[in-house]
């Protein structure tokens, strides 16, 4: 899996990322509490996800916006990011197109700043030595330190393998953007790091997963709390991708803490 990686906001981005490729089969809308009774649906999620065409190579725009919070949760600083995302089997290339801070009521242009980060990256996946800078390697360490991966087995954990290490019920049905969508729920049996649960929200007419709501199931070090939302749309041409990430973080230690929402949309996508 693709992950985010890189400053205060590109911390928080290293914990969101993760596009996932597949899709989920929805079973009848009978009611399925016990393990023996949701294992056929599991088997049918676990094979529908085979029928999509992996995405390997794609291009598209992304809207970033970072909202860190001050210790009520209330804005402190908003950063907006948009730019072009370039993934192909051999990396990950991105070009800020604009980049604007707002804090206290004032606005500035920080694309200078966030392409010259990017260049810097871009050096660093090519073995080319990055330029120095004041704090860089206090702030590569922070975000080693953050970043968490947001697996395929962890985030869609239907395969036979990977259900192994979790259990599974159906709850009710809810309206989701004005239609009913059946619900899956998710917990990890034992509680770790590498583990997300919760629940998944399935179109049952088009079989198309329509969106997840996720938490860490055991919350790493510094870490009080580490949510994600993920939506997905079905592109003109049938391939399975990620429409909008939301993430929540609340992490750190007195002196330093970070309380920070981080929502991305994606447009403009080409798959080649």
């Amino acid at each position: 899996m693709t992950l985010f990686r890189s400053s205060l906001v590109s911390v928080a981005l290293a914990l969101l990322w993760a596009a996932v490729f597949v899709a989920l089969r929805p079973a009848s809308h009978a009611s399925l509490s016990q393990a023996g009774d949701i294992d056929p649906l599991l088997d049918r999620i676990a094979e529908r996800a085979k029928s999509y065409q992996e995405v390997k190579n794609w291009r598209a725009t992304t809207l970033t916006v970072a909202t860190e919070m001050d210790k009520n949760w209330k804005p402190k600083k908003t950063t907006r990011i948009k730019k072009t995302v370039t993934v192909t089997e051999s990396g990950r290339s991105e070009k800020v197109l604009e980049a604007l801070q707002t804090e206290k009521g004032s606005t500035k242009d920080i694309t200078a700043e966030y392409n010259r980060e990017a260049e810097e990256r871009r050096r660093t996946a090519q073995g080319q030595p990055a330029e120095k800078s004041p704090g860089n390697d206090d702030k590569k360490d922070e975000e080693n330190r953050m970043s968490r991966s947001l697996g395929l087995g962890e985030i869609l954990p239907f395969s036979e393998k990977e259900r192994e290490g979790f259990t599974f019920a159906r709850r009710p049905d809810e309206e989701l953007d004005g239609r009913t969508v059946l619900v899956l729920e998710s917990k990890a049996k034992i509680k770790d790091e590498k583990f997300w649960e919760g629940l998944y929200f399935i179109d049952p007419e088009s079989d198309t997963l329509l969106s997840v709501r996720l938490t860490i199931s055991k919350n790493p070090k510094f870490v009080k709390e580490l949510s994600t939302e993920i939506d997905f749309q079905v592109l003109p041409d049938g391939h399975f991708f990620v429409k909008k990430t939301r993430m929540k973080i609340n992490a750190g230690m007195v002196i330093k803490h970070i309380r920070m929402v981080v929502e991305e949309d994606y447009s403009d996508i080409e798959i080649f």
